[in-house]
C-alpha cells in the first residue's frame, strides 16, 4: 500500500462489541489477487481512480474494464489467505476482498447509526463502500470500527476491504519475525447496531489498592450513565472516570468470580462479565489479591489448535486454554501480538491470569516519530479493549528488542503511556538475553527501569550453554524488581526419539525441560532469589518461514509442547509434574 506513514484515519475503537446487535459478514468474500497494487494504485504512480475499490462493471458493450469481482474466487472470511489457497501459501502484498451488502428496511437500518466493525486485517487495509475510500488502518491484530451511517440505503452496497500484509521497514511488525505472516481479514466482520448516542467505551477493574475504578466515554452526545451490578446490590449514575464504593467477590486464579454488569445510556444497553482482582508487585514477588503468586505458565501464539491457521473462534481459545489449563498452568503469556477477544474472555472464565503483547518485535525503526505514533495507537487498541478482563495482568511494549537510547526511549514512552491508558496493570517487555560465559547472569538492560517486572527470554541449552550447567545458572538484576522467564525450552519433532543426548528427539527436549526446572526451582523468590514465574515457549508447534530444516521443522517451530496436530510431547508431562506439585504445595 502507499502512502505507509499514514496514521489511522477514518476509524474507531469500540468496546464490548460482541454483545452488540450485529450482522455478521463472515463467509465467502470474492477476491481479486493485487501484487502491484494497480487497483489502488495507477501507471504514474498516483491513486487510480479507475481501481479495483471502485467495482465497476462494463457499461456498455465496447467498455474497457480490466477486472470482474463477480467471477473472481472466493476466500472464507474470517480466515488468512495462506492456508486457503497453497498459491497464497508465502504470498504478501496485496488482496482485495468484496462482499455485496444487502440493506433491507428493518429497524437496525432504519434509526440509530452503523458501523463496519473488523476484528482484524493483516497488516494495513483499507475501507471502500460503493467506490468511496472511508478509511486506513495500519497494524494486523487489533480491532477497529468505521462508521457506515448514511450510506447504507436500501438496496444492494458494494463493501471492498483492501488488505496488503507486506513486511516494510517503518511498520510494526517489521522485515523479520520467528512467526507466519498470515494476511487477509483474519477475524470476524460484522455490522454493528447502535443508537445516535452510544457508549463506545465502558469498564471496570481493580485497582492495586482494592478500590473498583472505571470510565465510560460516550459517542454522539453526552447524558447520565447507569451502571448495575446485581450482584452486589449495586444501581448508581455514573460518568467519564469514577470509582465505586464496594467491596465485590474477588476473582482468583483457578476460582473465578465473574459479575454481571449492565450500562445504560438513553437506549442503549451493553452487557459485561467482570471479575475483579488486584495485582502488583512486593519486591521481588508478584501479588495478586494480597498473596504472592508464582506464575507457573506456558506461551501461546494465535494458531489453531490442528491445521497451522490464524486462531479467531471461541472454540479455538477453549482448546488451547483448556491445554494449559491440562498442563497445570495458572498463566498464559498470549505471543506476540493482540489476540483475539474470546481467548482473553475465556481466560476469564477459566481463572487463567494472562500477559498480553504488542507486536513490537525485533528490528523497528525506533528512530522514526510515525513508527512511534502508530505504536502508540495499537497499544491503545490492545488496551481499551481487555482492560475489564480479570484475567489481564500484564500490558507488555515488545519481545526481544536489542538495547539502544533509541529503543530504550521508544518503549520506555510505550510503557508510561500504557500506565496512563490502565494504571491498575503491570507493564513489562520480553527482553533478549545473550549467551555468556558466566553462570551468574545479572540484567541490567536499561530498559528494567521502565518496567514492572523484568521478563526475560533465555536459551540455555539450546542456543547456547551446555545442558549440564542450566540448574547452577542465577539470575538476577539490577532493579530489584521479580524475574519472570517468559522464554525458555528447545525444539523436538513429535514422535521422533532417541537418547537425552540427540537434538529434535522429545527426549532431548524433556532432559532440557528437567534442568531448566530445576534451575527455576533454585531462582525462586521463595528460595531467595528473584525469579516469579515462568511461561516457556511454547503450547504447541507453530508455522514460521524461518524454520527450514527438512524433515524436522519444515516450515514449523518445533519447540512446542505439543504438535501441530495436538500430540503431546513427553515435555509436556514433565513441565505437568512440575506444575502438579506446585499445585499441591499451594504456591
Amino acid at each position: 500500500m502507499c502512502d505507509d506513514h499514514t496514521m489511522n484515519t477514518g476509524t474507531i475503537n469500540i468496546s464490548n462489541v460482541l454483545q452488540r446487535n450485529r450482522i455478521s459478514l463472515d463467509g465467502e468474500w470474492n477476491i481479486i489477487v493485487d501484487p502491484y497494487e494497480m487497483g489502488y494504485i495507477g501507471i504514474l504512480g498516483d491513486r487510480n481512480d479507475r481501481g479495483f475499490f471502485r467495482d465497476h462493471t462494463p457499461r456498455h458493450p465496447g467498455d474497457r474494464v480490466e477486472y470482474d469481482f463477480d467471477s473472481s474466487p472466493t476466500l472464507t472470511v474470517p480466515g488468512d489467505w495462506n492456508t486457503q489457497d497453497e498459491r497464497l501459501h508465502f504470498y504478501e502484498g496485496t488482496i482485495w476482498y468484496r462482499r455485496k451488502v444487502e440493506v433491507d428496511y428493518r429497524d437496525e437500518w432504519e434509526s440509530g447509526r452503523t458501523f463496519l466493525h473488523i476484528g482484524a486485517a493483516n497488516h494495513t487495509s483499507r475501507v471502500f463502500l460503493d467506490g468511496i475510500e472511508l478509511s486506513t488502518h495500519a497494524g494486523g491484530f487489533s480491532p477497529y470500527a468505521v462508521e457506515l451511517t448514511g450510506r447504507l440505503t436500501a438496496g444492494t452496497h458494494s463493501l471492498v476491504i483492501q488488505v496488503d500484509n507486506r513486511r516494510e521497514p517503518d511498520r510494526i511488525p517489521a522485515m523479520r519475525s520467528d512467526w507466519w505472516n498470515f494476511g487477509g481479514l483474519t477475524r470476524s466482520v460484522d455490522l454493528v447496531f447502535v443508537p445516535d448516542v452510544f457508549l463506545q467505551h465502558a469498564w471496570l477493574t481493580m485497582a492495586p489498592d482494592g478500590r473498583v475504578i472505571g470510565g465510560v466515554e460516550l459517542n454522539g452526545g453526552a447524558t447520565d450513565v447507569r451502571l448495575r451490578i446485581p450482584s452486589l446490590n449495586l444501581d448508581t449514575t455514573v460518568n467519564t472516570d469514577f470509582e465505586l464504593d464496594i467491596a465485590p467477590e474477588r476473582w482468583n486464579p483457578g476460582a473465578p468470580v465473574l459479575h454481571d454488569v449492565r450500562w445504560t445510556c438513553g437506549t442503549d444497553e451493553v452487557s459485561d462479565e467482570v471479575g475483579f482482582r488486584t495485582v502488583e508487585t512486593d519486591g521481588t514477588d508478584i501479588v495478586v489479591n494480597g498473596k504472592r503468586t508464582f506464575l507457573h505458565g506456558i506461551s501461546i501464539h494465535s494458531e489453531t489448535p490442528t491445521g497451522g491457521r490464524r486462531a479467531n473462534t471461541a472454540e479455538h481459545a477453549s482448546t488451547l486454554l483448556g491445554w494449559a489449563q491440562d498442563l497445570g498452568a495458572n498463566f498464559v503469556r498470549l505471543a506476540h501480538y493482540q489476540h483475539d477477544e474470546h481467548m482473553v474472555r475465556e481466560a476469564d472464565r477459566l481463572g487463567i491470569l494472562a500477559w498480553c503483547e504488542m507486536p513490537v518485535y525485533w528490528g523497528i525503526a525506533f528512530d522514526q516519530p510515525e513508527v512511534l505514533g502508530n505504536a502508540q495507537e495499537q497499544l491503545e487498541e490492545l488496551i481499551v479493549r481487555d482492560r475489564s478482563r480479570a484475567a489481564v495482568i500484564f500490558w507488555s511494549v515488545a519481545n526481544e528488542t536489542l538495547p539502544s537510547p533509541e529503543r530504550t526511549a521508544f518503549l520506555a514512552t510505550l510503557a508510561e503511556r500504557a500506565r496512563e491508558l490502565d494504571p491498575t496493570r503491570l507493564i513489562s517487555a520480553a527482553m533478549l538475553t545473550l549467551p555468556t560465559k558466566e553462570a551468574d547472569h545479572l540484567i541490567d538492560d536499561p530498559l528494567g527501569a521502565a518496567v514492572d517486572v523484568v521478563a526475560i527470554n533465555q536459551y540455555l541449552g539450546w542456543y547456547y550453554g551446555d545442558r549440564e550447567t542450566i540448574p547452577e545458572a542465577t539470575w538476577r538484576s539490577v532493579f530489584g524488581k521479580p524475574i519472570v522467564f517468559t522464554e525458555m525450552g528447545g525444539g523436538a519433532k513429535a514422535g521422533h526419539h532417541g537418547d537425552e543426548g540427540e537434538i529434535w528427539t522429545e527426549e532431548f527436549q524433556a532432559a532440557l525441560y528437567r534442568a531448566h526446572i530445576e534451575m527455576v526451582k533454585a531462582n525462586r523468590s521463595s528460595n531467595g532469589g528473584e525469579v516469579a514465574g515462568l511461561s516457556p515457549w511454547i503450547l504447541k508447534d507453530f508455522r514460521a518461514p524461518v524454520r527450514v530444516l527438512p524433515g524436522i521443522q519444515d516450515g514449523y517451530n518445533r519447540k512446542g509442547l505439543i504438535s501441530e496436530e495436538g500430540e503431546r510431547k513427553l515435555a509436556f508431562d514433565v513441565l505437568h509434574a512440575y506444575y502438579a506439585q506446585l499445585a499441591a504445595a499451594k504456591d
